[in-house]
């Protein structure tokens, strides 16, 4: 009987992954909380930041949060001027954001500090094990029919 065929729920692979990911967005948060930051703000920054002006929907698609979070996060950001609303070019009654030039200079200094983080999990481990690590979650997304961000 192998690990995964335990039935203890600790030992199924995506509560592991979940666990994972939920420490190093607290880790994150905690370094990122100097500099008025959450992970999920830095989240959005960094997707506005990779992806240019989006719709709420769109944002809500690359940080894989509800669309009703997104909507309150966003308008929290709007509130500290990180983010602004501006219209849709195609299709005047819609409404994208983007980042201020204030989400522009904090985005730069965050990606930064989560570039180092990201490094320090990945820390004994060798490119090929990354790229199997990568291939491996790849793999499980589409089995569960998550799209690749």
């Amino acid at each position: 009987m192998t690990v995964a065929d335990r039935p203890l729920s600790v030992n199924w692979p995506i509560r592991r992954m979940s666990h994972v990911v939920e420490r190093h967005l607290a880790n994150i948060s905690v370094a990122l909380r100097p500099h008025g930051l959450t992970a999920p703000m830095w989240r959005v920054l960094n997707g506005l930041a990779e992806g240019g002006p989006s719709s709420i929907a769109d944002i809500a698609k690359h940080t894989a949060f509800e669309r009703s979070y997104v909507s309150r996060l966003v308008t929290r950001m709007a509130e500290e001027g990180l983010v602004e609303s501006v219209g849709d070019t195609t299709d005047r009654r819609f409404r994208n954001v983007r980042l201020s030039e204030q989400g522009c200079e904090r985005h730069n200094i965050a990606r930064e500090i989560v570039i180092a983080l990201n490094r320090s999990s990945m820390e004994g481990l060798e490119p090929g094990d990354i790229d199997a690590l990568m291939h491996l979650i790849d793999k499980v997304a589409r089995n569960i029919g998550a799209e690749r961000p």
